[in-house]
């Protein structure tokens, strides 16, 4: 286990302690500082540890609304650059990591079952067929209540099926656009003489 040194620095100002841990201004400023686990570098300030990503952002823009996130627009977490950084909530800061695709939803989550292929094909049967809850958790070797969460759109929301349409398309008295129909019914159609 590492332990942080919180040391004082009576010559330096805090903006000079963080320069002189810089190592790299190349778009994302980088530090020799030591990183949590999750990446984040910290830094010792008023005898507590804190996220030198925080602390960059208060020195050059001012006080953290409690409760709020200082998120990355580069999402490198590694980085101090106060131009890269932004408030937002968690929710925000969540839904920015969503839209970027760096979320760990569906199969990329390390305790998620299935895959987004094996959640489309529940969804495909669940719509299309006659089968209980129970015999499709078996064929996937699941709960069927990870299966009511699927149907009710409580967990892989982001996994979309579209019910095959069985609709005709008629413009003018032309053009016939048959979308999804077996060739049967599509003879069946080609045998009609006019439309109404």
């Amino acid at each position: 286990m590492f332990i942080y040194k919180i040391m004082a620095h009576p010559k330096l100002s805090l903006q000079e302690r963080i320069e002189s841990h810089i190592i790299s201004k190349d778009g994302c400023w980088l530090t020799d500082l030591c990183c949590c686990r999750y990446g984040y570098p910290k830094i010792g300030v008023n005898n507590k540890i804190q996220k030198l990503s925080r602390v960059m952002f208060e020195l050059h823009n001012g006080k953290i609304p409690e409760g709020i996130c200082v998120c990355h627009k580069c999402d490198n977490r590694a980085c101090v650059n106060p131009e890269h950084l932004f408030l937002g909530t968690q929710q925000e800061n969540m839904t920015d990591m969503a839209n970027k695709g760096r979320s760990t939803r569906g199969s990329k989550n390390p305790q998620a079952k299935l895959n987004e292929k094996q959640v489309l094909e529940i969804k495909r049967l669940l719509s299309e067929t006659n089968l209980s809850h129970q015999k499709i958790a078996d064929l996937f070797n699941v709960d069927r209540k990870i299966l009511s969460g699927i149907k009710n759109e409580k967990n892989w929301k982001h996994v979309v099926y579209h019910q095959p349409s069985k609709n005709i398309t008629i413009t003018g008295n032309v053009t016939i656009n048959i979308n999804n129909y077996s060739n049967a019914e599509q003879l069946s159609l080609f045998d009609v003489d006019e439309f109404s």
